[in-house]
């Protein structure tokens, strides 16, 4: 029931705007106002008790003509709301400090007053968020200068003076604890979206760079290049993709070729392998960097093995003629980050060309290995021998079809 009342309260007037970062000014204010009325009904009430005069019609208007800012705020007066919160405490605490003179410290409110202007005008109001504080500033420091030279005008008993002031010190504390719990939901609603957005902004990152390549980039953003000893680097194109391109729509092509190279993707995560681009309808991974595997050809063998048979079950989804070339080659290469925008991890030397070499000279339905990568697999895997291919720009090399995993009985 009482959250039931405190939501009625509290967000009256926050319809009025689609800023929801506003919305922290309307329930400030209106949260504010609710304890001062509770507050000074509190006064009244325990006051009289103790003794009834013409003082206390102060602290029962200021609760009768507080509540206004509830009405301002449900027509959607909000800046008026805020000038007439500010306002109207200010006279308040202005009167009661000169009644009370220097039996009681009420001038004290007026840094709270402080406190609240700087949480209840949004940026658009400058003007009257300095204008709020300014003025709270300079009542606090009058009064404070001549607080000890301002008679009291109120006949209070020592019973009442002992009782206003632990109730006005337990006044400022309930106050000073209201802006702490706002201040520290108001930082942990910011921080949750942008905590929200760093995450998405870091996966979006990991999916471009290898972690390591963040952490250098970060630890120094200049260019990253460094040589590994050894990779395996795998090429694999689509035959007759262009061909095929033509039969269908660009969506549904588009489509197929994102749910072919997401599989793809899928298996280099599974292989701990590094996935190094897409052109076209062409599709790079790399073992063994940048972090070292010993065992890099054979997660690059199994990986082509998967994506062999994994073509071979779209082409029966699809029906249509769905085949790849595979190339493998292993050896060394440079690996790093170049550029300014849109930078990829990206892979340079004879290694990259061979296997590049080794695909688009490859057969279809086929894996195609160099002869360095047949001596790293042929105690493990079965193999078909080739023969010698003569290629461009790098001469005769020895080829082999990878065929299967040997299963050891």
């Amino acid at each position: 029931m009482l959250q039931f009342l405190w939501n009625q309260i509290a967000y009256l007037g926050t319809n009025y705007t689609k800023d929801s970062l506003e919305h922290k000014y309307i329930i400030l204010i209106n949260g504010l106002t609710l304890f001062t009325c509770i507050f000074n009904v509190s006064v009244v009430s325990i006051s009289s008790f103790f003794i009834f005069t013409y003082w206390l019609i102060i602290p029962v208007l200021y609760t009768i003509l507080f509540p206004l800012v509830f009405y301002f705020h449900k027509k959607g007066k909000l800046l008026l709301a805020r000038i007439y919160f500010i306002s109207l405490t200010l006279i308040y605490l202005s009167v009661y400090s000169i009644l009370e003179g220097n039996q009681a410290d009420a001038h004290f409110f007026f840094l709270l007053i402080v406190i609240a202007s700087f949480f209840s005008f949004p940026k658009r109001e400058i003007k009257w968020l300095k204008f709020s504080i300014f003025l709270a500033f300079i009542c606090f420091v009058c009064f404070e200068i001549f607080h000890s030279q301002i008679p009291t005008q109120l006949p209070f008993p020592a019973e009442l003076k002992e009782f206003r002031a632990k109730f006005v010190h337990i006044g400022y504390a309930t106050l000073f604890l209201i802006f702490g719990v706002y201040i520290y939901s108001t930082f942990q609603k910011a921080e949750t979206p942008a905590r929200i957005e760093h995450q998405k902004s870091e996966q979006l990152l990991q999916n471009i760079l290898p972690i390591p390549v963040i952490q250098k980039l970060r630890e120094n953003p200049e260019i990253i290049a460094e040589k590994f000893e050894e990779c395996t680097v795998l090429f694999c194109d689509i035959v007759g993709f262009t061909e095929i391109s033509r039969t269908m729509s660009a969506t549904k092509l588009v489509s197929i070729l994102n749910e072919i190279f997401s599989t793809f993707d899928d298996l280099a995560e599974k292989y701990q392998l590094e996935k190094i681009k897409t052109i076209g309808d062409a599709y790079m991974v790399v073992g063994g960097l940048p972090n070292p595997q010993l065992d890099h050809a054979s997660r690059v063998a199994f990986f082509a093995l998967e994506i062999l048979n994994t073509v071979e079950s779209y082409k029966s989804k699809y029906n249509f003629p769905l085949q790849i070339r595979i190339g493998i080659h292993t050896g060394e290469a440079v690996a790093g980050v170049i550029g300014k925008k849109k930078f990829i991890y990206d892979l340079w030397g004879t290694t990259v060309n061979t296997a590049s070499r080794m695909e688009s000279h490859g057969v279809a339905g086929e894996i195609q290995v160099s002869e360095q990568t047949y001596y790293k697999l042929k105690d493990n895997f079965f193999f078909l021998e080739r023969g010698n291919l003569e290629v461009k720009g790098i001469g005769k090399i020895k080829t082999y079809l990878l065929k299967d995993k040997i299963v050891i009985s």
